[in-house]
Protein backbone atom coordinates (compact mmCIF):
# COMPACT_ATOMS: atom_id res chain seq x y z
CA UNK A 1 0.00 0.00 0.00
CA UNK A 2 1.00 3.45 -0.95
CA UNK A 3 1.19 6.49 1.76
CA UNK A 4 -0.44 10.00 1.39
CA UNK A 5 1.18 13.00 0.12
CA UNK A 6 0.44 16.67 -0.83
CA UNK A 7 1.25 18.00 -4.06
CA UNK A 8 0.72 21.23 -5.07
CA UNK A 9 0.25 22.59 -8.75
CA UNK A 10 2.60 25.29 -8.85
CA UNK A 11 5.23 22.83 -7.41
CA UNK A 12 5.05 20.87 -10.40
CA UNK A 13 6.80 20.50 -13.51
CA UNK A 14 5.13 21.01 -16.69
CA UNK A 15 5.48 18.15 -19.60
CA UNK A 16 4.05 18.49 -23.22
CA UNK A 17 1.51 15.28 -23.67
CA UNK A 18 2.18 13.47 -26.52
CA UNK A 19 -0.58 14.42 -29.86
CA UNK A 20 -1.05 17.60 -28.08
CA UNK A 21 -0.28 21.25 -29.43
CA UNK A 22 0.49 24.13 -27.06
CA UNK A 23 -0.16 22.09 -24.11
CA UNK A 24 1.17 21.27 -20.63
CA UNK A 25 0.08 18.62 -18.31
CA UNK A 26 1.21 18.59 -14.78
CA UNK A 27 0.91 15.12 -12.78
CA UNK A 28 -0.35 15.08 -9.46
CA UNK A 29 -0.06 11.23 -9.52
CA UNK A 30 1.68 8.24 -11.32
CA UNK A 31 2.13 4.41 -10.72
CA UNK A 32 5.88 5.68 -9.64
CA UNK A 33 4.83 8.10 -7.04
CA UNK A 34 1.44 6.42 -5.34
CA UNK A 35 3.38 2.87 -4.98
CA UNK A 36 -0.54 1.23 -6.85
CA UNK A 37 -1.41 0.57 -10.39
CA UNK A 38 -5.09 1.71 -9.52
CA UNK A 39 -4.34 5.10 -11.73
CA UNK A 40 -2.44 5.30 -15.00
CA UNK A 41 -2.26 8.82 -13.64
CA UNK A 42 -4.13 12.26 -12.07
CA UNK A 43 -3.25 15.52 -13.53
CA UNK A 44 -3.97 19.14 -14.92
CA UNK A 45 -3.95 19.68 -18.14
CA UNK A 46 -4.12 22.69 -20.16
CA UNK A 47 -4.81 23.59 -23.91
CA UNK A 48 -4.01 27.47 -24.81
CA UNK A 49 -5.47 29.45 -27.67
CA UNK A 50 -4.95 27.62 -30.57
CA UNK A 51 -4.23 24.45 -29.16
CA UNK A 52 -5.56 20.93 -29.61
CA UNK A 53 -5.07 17.59 -28.12
CA UNK A 54 -4.67 15.80 -31.94
CA UNK A 55 -6.95 12.35 -32.33
CA UNK A 56 -5.90 9.63 -30.34
CA UNK A 57 -6.86 6.27 -29.28
CA UNK A 58 -5.87 5.01 -25.49
CA UNK A 59 -6.64 1.56 -25.96
CA UNK A 60 -8.53 0.39 -22.32
CA UNK A 61 -7.96 3.52 -20.49
CA UNK A 62 -10.94 5.08 -19.55
CA UNK A 63 -10.50 8.76 -19.20
CA UNK A 64 -12.19 11.66 -16.89
CA UNK A 65 -11.85 14.80 -17.32
CA UNK A 66 -13.28 17.64 -15.05
CA UNK A 67 -13.17 21.54 -16.54
CA UNK A 68 -11.81 24.09 -14.21
CA UNK A 69 -11.46 26.94 -17.08
CA UNK A 70 -12.79 27.64 -20.55
CA UNK A 71 -14.65 26.22 -23.24
CA UNK A 72 -13.86 23.78 -25.53
CA UNK A 73 -14.97 20.92 -27.65
CA UNK A 74 -14.27 17.12 -28.40
CA UNK A 75 -15.08 14.63 -31.59
CA UNK A 76 -15.13 11.36 -30.21
CA UNK A 77 -15.89 8.86 -32.64
CA UNK A 78 -17.43 11.31 -35.33
CA UNK A 79 -19.63 12.79 -32.64
CA UNK A 80 -19.15 16.36 -31.30
CA UNK A 81 -19.05 16.91 -27.35
CA UNK A 82 -19.02 20.71 -25.94
CA UNK A 83 -18.29 21.33 -22.35
CA UNK A 84 -16.99 24.28 -20.53
CA UNK A 85 -16.44 25.55 -16.90
CA UNK A 86 -18.46 22.68 -14.03
CA UNK A 87 -18.77 19.85 -17.05
CA UNK A 88 -17.55 16.38 -16.73
CA UNK A 89 -16.53 15.15 -19.95
CA UNK A 90 -16.21 11.19 -19.37
CA UNK A 91 -14.50 8.95 -22.72
CA UNK A 92 -14.62 5.31 -22.41
CA UNK A 93 -10.92 3.54 -24.07
CA UNK A 94 -11.02 2.58 -27.48
CA UNK A 95 -12.83 5.45 -28.47
CA UNK A 96 -10.82 7.92 -31.16
CA UNK A 97 -10.90 11.33 -29.52
CA UNK A 98 -9.76 14.73 -29.86
CA UNK A 99 -9.96 18.10 -28.15
CA UNK A 100 -9.86 22.17 -29.08
CA UNK A 101 -10.60 25.41 -26.83
CA UNK A 102 -13.26 27.45 -28.13
CA UNK A 103 -12.20 31.36 -27.70
CA UNK A 104 -9.29 32.69 -26.34
CA UNK A 105 -9.33 31.39 -22.83
CA UNK A 106 -6.92 28.72 -21.74
CA UNK A 107 -8.93 25.24 -21.75
CA UNK A 108 -8.23 23.89 -18.12
CA UNK A 109 -9.27 20.57 -16.88
CA UNK A 110 -8.62 17.70 -14.34
CA UNK A 111 -7.54 14.15 -16.30
CA UNK A 112 -7.90 10.73 -14.46
CA UNK A 113 -6.88 8.27 -16.65
CA UNK A 114 -7.10 4.61 -15.44
CA UNK A 115 -7.38 1.62 -17.51
CA UNK A 116 -7.76 -1.03 -13.92
CA UNK A 117 -11.08 -3.22 -14.64
CA UNK A 118 -12.02 -1.51 -18.12
CA UNK A 119 -15.44 -1.96 -19.26
CA UNK A 120 -17.07 -0.65 -22.59
CA UNK A 121 -19.34 2.56 -22.11
CA UNK A 122 -20.16 5.32 -23.79
CA UNK A 123 -19.06 8.84 -23.76
CA UNK A 124 -21.31 11.97 -22.04
CA UNK A 125 -20.89 15.57 -20.88
CA UNK A 126 -22.54 16.06 -17.37
CA UNK A 127 -22.67 19.63 -15.92
CA UNK A 128 -22.17 20.18 -11.69
CA UNK A 129 -25.99 21.89 -11.85
CA UNK A 130 -27.22 18.50 -13.94
CA UNK A 131 -26.36 16.01 -10.80
CA UNK A 132 -28.53 15.31 -7.69
CA UNK A 133 -26.68 16.45 -4.97
CA UNK A 134 -27.15 14.83 -1.55
CA UNK A 135 -26.54 15.59 2.18
CA UNK A 136 -23.84 13.60 3.69
CA UNK A 137 -25.83 11.63 5.83
CA UNK A 138 -23.19 10.73 8.55
CA UNK A 139 -20.97 14.39 8.64
CA UNK A 140 -23.37 17.58 8.82
CA UNK A 141 -22.41 20.25 6.73
CA UNK A 142 -21.27 18.23 3.86
CA UNK A 143 -22.79 18.01 0.64
CA UNK A 144 -21.73 15.66 -2.54
CA UNK A 145 -22.05 16.05 -5.92
CA UNK A 146 -21.85 12.60 -7.44
CA UNK A 147 -20.50 13.51 -11.32
CA UNK A 148 -19.59 10.06 -12.49
CA UNK A 149 -20.32 6.48 -10.90
CA UNK A 150 -20.82 2.88 -12.26
CA UNK A 151 -24.56 3.51 -11.41
CA UNK A 152 -24.55 7.26 -14.23
CA UNK A 153 -23.37 5.56 -17.07
CA UNK A 154 -19.59 4.80 -16.44
CA UNK A 155 -17.52 1.66 -16.05
CA UNK A 156 -15.71 0.49 -12.80
CA UNK A 157 -13.08 2.22 -13.08
CA UNK A 158 -13.30 5.52 -11.48
CA UNK A 159 -15.71 7.65 -9.96
CA UNK A 160 -15.70 11.61 -9.60
CA UNK A 161 -17.44 13.70 -6.91
CA UNK A 162 -17.54 17.07 -6.22
CA UNK A 163 -17.66 17.90 -2.38
CA UNK A 164 -18.56 21.11 -0.34
CA UNK A 165 -18.17 21.24 3.49
CA UNK A 166 -18.52 24.11 4.91
CA UNK A 167 -16.50 25.98 7.69
CA UNK A 168 -16.60 24.47 11.00
CA UNK A 169 -17.31 20.60 9.57
CA UNK A 170 -15.31 17.84 8.53
CA UNK A 171 -15.52 14.29 7.22
CA UNK A 172 -15.38 12.30 10.27
CA UNK A 173 -11.75 10.36 11.08
CA UNK A 174 -14.26 7.11 11.15
CA UNK A 175 -13.93 7.08 7.36
CA UNK A 176 -12.02 4.56 6.03
CA UNK A 177 -10.77 4.64 1.94
CA UNK A 178 -12.17 1.57 -0.06
CA UNK A 179 -10.27 2.70 -2.49
CA UNK A 180 -7.17 4.87 -3.78
CA UNK A 181 -8.29 8.41 -4.14
CA UNK A 182 -6.96 11.60 -5.71
CA UNK A 183 -8.47 15.22 -3.86
CA UNK A 184 -7.97 18.44 -5.46
CA UNK A 185 -8.70 21.41 -3.62
CA UNK A 186 -10.69 24.06 -5.95
CA UNK A 187 -11.46 26.66 -2.95
CA UNK A 188 -10.58 26.84 0.18
CA UNK A 189 -8.36 25.70 3.08
CA UNK A 190 -8.38 22.92 5.45
CA UNK A 191 -6.33 19.91 6.52
CA UNK A 192 -6.97 16.15 6.07
CA UNK A 193 -5.71 13.50 8.59
CA UNK A 194 -4.50 10.36 7.11
CA UNK A 195 -3.44 7.43 9.55
CA UNK A 196 -3.37 10.28 12.03
CA UNK A 197 -0.81 12.35 10.23
CA UNK A 198 -2.41 15.88 9.47
CA UNK A 199 -1.23 17.37 5.91
CA UNK A 200 -2.63 20.75 5.43
CA UNK A 201 -4.51 22.11 2.17
CA UNK A 202 -5.02 24.82 0.21
CA UNK A 203 -6.10 26.02 -3.36
CA UNK A 204 -4.58 23.91 -6.00
CA UNK A 205 -2.80 21.06 -3.85
CA UNK A 206 -4.38 17.69 -4.35
CA UNK A 207 -3.38 14.98 -1.70
CA UNK A 208 -3.39 11.21 -2.73
CA UNK A 209 -5.16 8.88 -0.08
CA UNK A 210 -4.61 5.47 -0.26
CA UNK A 211 -6.78 2.43 0.07
CA UNK A 212 -7.33 0.92 3.08
CA UNK A 213 -6.36 4.27 5.19
CA UNK A 214 -8.54 6.11 8.04
CA UNK A 215 -8.90 9.62 7.26
CA UNK A 216 -10.72 13.27 7.29
CA UNK A 217 -11.51 16.19 5.69
CA UNK A 218 -11.67 19.34 8.23
CA UNK A 219 -12.36 23.20 6.88
CA UNK A 220 -10.70 25.37 9.20
CA UNK A 221 -11.44 28.57 7.32
CA UNK A 222 -14.38 30.93 7.15
CA UNK A 223 -14.83 29.49 3.65
CA UNK A 224 -16.69 26.65 2.17
CA UNK A 225 -13.80 24.18 1.40
CA UNK A 226 -14.60 22.69 -2.14
CA UNK A 227 -13.04 19.02 -3.57
CA UNK A 228 -13.15 17.42 -6.37
CA UNK A 229 -12.46 13.58 -5.73
CA UNK A 230 -11.83 10.78 -8.17
CA UNK A 231 -11.19 7.27 -6.75
CA UNK A 232 -10.41 4.69 -8.49
CA UNK A 233 -11.38 1.70 -8.64
CA UNK A 234 -14.69 2.72 -8.35
CA UNK A 235 -15.73 2.35 -4.89
CA UNK A 236 -17.58 -0.95 -4.31
CA UNK A 237 -20.55 1.19 -2.46
CA UNK A 238 -21.24 3.16 -5.89
CA UNK A 239 -21.57 -0.31 -7.95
Amino acid sequence: MGKAFVKNFYDLLPAAPARHLNAHAWAFALPATTGTDSYNFFSICEIKFGGAAIPDVHKDADHCYFFLSGKGYSIIEGKRYEYKVGDLMWIPGNKEHEMYPIGVQTLKFLVTLSGKDFKQTEPFVRNVFDVECFADPVNSGVTCFPMATPKSGTSTTIDFQLVEILPGSKIAETSVADADQNTYIMSGKGHAIVDGEALPLGPEDSVFIPRGSKYSFVNSSNMTLRLAQTFGPARASLR
